[in-house]
């Protein structure tokens, strides 16, 4: 029974009626104003770094090597360097008379050249570029309204 009683009581409450009161604007025209500013700032630094390698050369005629086998220096590696927080470490040329080839004069008493030449590898350039980059952009807009 009193299940019934509930369904009753359920039914007599969801029954009743609700009015609400009109709601009426009051104004008869307006504006919306929108603006929205952005920046953005992009700081960037690009290093380049050139190296130059090593190169020895020898050009002439009526010349040989002493040993056909040897006709370069030895290479070497160098000591690192540091330039602006970059470590730099190549190879080069180990010309101490102890490591270069040797020559010789191919048919003695006859004319001849000899030019020998190095360029040692090492560090050549640096390039730094700092660049900021600054992006502004604005968007306004307005909005009018009637009754």
């Amino acid at each position: 029974m009193s299940k019934i009683y509930k369904l009753l009581l359920l039914i007599s409450i969801a029954g009743t009626s609700v009015s609400a009161v009109p709601v009426v604007p009051t104004f008869s025209t307006g504006t919306l104003n929108s603006r929205q500013e952005t920046k953005t700032v992009v700081a960037e630094t690009i290093t380049s770094v050139d190296f130059s390698g090593s190169q020895y050369v020898v050009s002439g005629h009526n010349i040989e090597p002493v040993n056909s086998n040897v006709i370069s220096p030895k290479l070497i590696k160098n000591t690192p360097q540091t330039v602006d927080n970059i470590n730099f470490t190549w190879t080069s040329v180990d010309v101490t008379p102890a490591n270069k080839p040797d020559w010789k004069i191919t048919n003695p008493g006859q004319s001849f050249s000899f030019t020998e030449s190095l360029q040692n590898s090492g560090l050549s350039n640096i390039t730094t570029i700092n660049r900021t980059t600054t992006t502004e952009s604005l968007v306004e807009s307005v909005s009018v309204f009637t009754q």
